[in-house]
């Protein structure tokens, strides 16, 4: 039996979970904060996200969706453009060739992975902005914004595996 039109939707929908949820956590990141000493400091939600997707649901976020979605943070952010895809791509890179790794691994040792490959992100960004615009900014603030990253991925990864029972559940 051929589905129906509102069951291709349905289908279609649930397999862009994963990138929208990507692409709200970034738009989330350009919101400014107000908090004193914070303003250059965002957490890297795409790079959470990416995490998350590419170990739960890698057939839903590819290399293509990484680099798209790199490339929006850059362009919104005013990083130059492929440092987000730069770091969003050798997460997945990572993610996908570990995957024996991260296979019913417990939470906590998810949680220190991520905290290495969020300090390895933000090396890359922030040496590679450095070289780009002949001007690093501030290591601190790069520092600052892997450790509010860290500290922020249980948060982030609750919401998305709330997403993810609810929203790719099948019918």
């Amino acid at each position: 039996m051929n589905p129906t039109l509102w069951q291709r939707i349905d289908v279609i929908a649930r397999r862009l979970v994963p990138v929208g949820l990507a692409l709200v956590l970034i738009l989330f990141a350009q919101t400014p904060t107000h908090v004193p000493g914070l303003a250059h400091a965002t957490p890297m939600y795409d790079l959470a996200a990416v995490y998350f997707w590419s170990i739960y649901r890698p057939n839903l976020l590819g290399y293509g969706a990484g680099f798209g979605l790199g490339l929006l943070e850059d362009m919104l952010s005013g990083a130059p453009l492929g440092t987000g895809s730069l770091a969003l791509l050798a997460c997945q890179y990572i993610v996908f060739h570990q995957q024996k790794f991260f296979n019913a691994r417990p939470f906590g040792v998810m949680w220190a992975a991520f905290a290495v490959l969020a300090v390895g992100a933000g090396l890359l960004k922030w040496l590679v902005i450095g070289l780009v615009a002949v001007s690093f900014t501030r290591f601190g603030d790069m520092l600052t914004s892997v450790l509010l990253t860290v500290s922020l991925y249980p948060i982030i990864a609750w919401l998305l595996a709330r997403a993810q029972m609810k929203l790719l559940a099948q019918p």
